[in-house]
């Protein structure tokens, strides 16, 4: 387990470089911070939510079951067992903590200072009345983008910490772990890009705070140890 740990370092603190980095800087999200290439990363974050990300962690688990060298039923079952439990043992966590924490999104705070929009008043309501007010407020914007006040709509929970960063950080861990960067270079790299592109656009599409991101990154990190640790007594060996 130790091996693990330490195997896991670096990309903890790779991962962990966005988030500290905006707390550097002591960058607030803004609405300008939205241009011609957000769009691209809204759809980047649309492959770690629902229900893009039931595909998403289909095509991992059957990429990760084709690297396995033992292909039998027991080993796809196991695999099955640790890959969907780490998913939604993570997600249940998110959700417990974002009740208990109750920190409001980013453009809720924007829409309270632009729209004088009372963020305990809005989070009190049901999320169909949530999003009926973000459409009813941004319905004539010239400054938030029609599939960006779409995206809020959908996205009307508490915001800490961040379940997408979570999602992809805890998928790119196991495919560092598991698969791992030198018998793997290519398929780890992508899926680690795509975890840092994740991270960027919840940022960047005023969803979460460096904070929010923060926690989903360090939970993500003793999910995939927790994993590692199963795979290692189940004896589910990749190639």
């Amino acid at each position: 387990m130790g091996l693990v740990i330490k195997k896991t370092i670096v990309p903890l603190i790779l991962f962990l470089i966005i988030p500290l980095s905006v707390i550097t800087v002591n960058w607030q999200w803004q609405p300008t911070s939205i241009n011609n290439t957000s769009k691209y990363l809204f759809w980047v974050t649309e492959t770690a939510s629902f229900p893009w990300a039931i595909i998403t962690s289909g095509l991992f688990f059957l990429l990760f079951y084709l690297k396995l060298v033992n292909k039998n039923k027991k080993t796809l079952l196991l695999l099955w067992l640790v890959l969907v439990s780490a998913m939604l043992g993570g997600q249940i966590i998110k959700s417990i903590i974002k009740q208990q924490t109750a920190e409001a999104r980013p453009y809720v705070i924007w829409l309270d200072k632009e729209f004088n929009l009372n963020q305990q008043q809005f989070y009190s309501q049901a999320r169909a009345e949530r999003k009926a007010n973000i459409e009813k407020l941004l319905a004539n914007s010239t400054i938030i983008p029609r599939w960006l006040s779409n995206h809020w709509q959908h996205e009307t929970g508490y915001a800490f910490p961040s379940g997408h960063t979570l999602f992809a950080v805890t998928w790119a861990l196991l495919a560092i772990t598991l698969l791992s960067f030198k018998r793997h270079f290519f398929i780890v790299s992508i899926i680690t890009i795509w975890s840092l592109l994740i991270e960027t656009s919840r940022l960047l599409l005023g969803m979460h705070s460096a904070y929010d991101l923060i926690l989903g990154i360090l939970l993500a990190w003793l999910i995939s140890l927790i994993c590692c640790f199963y795979v290692k007594k189940w004896h589910i060996v990749m190639e």
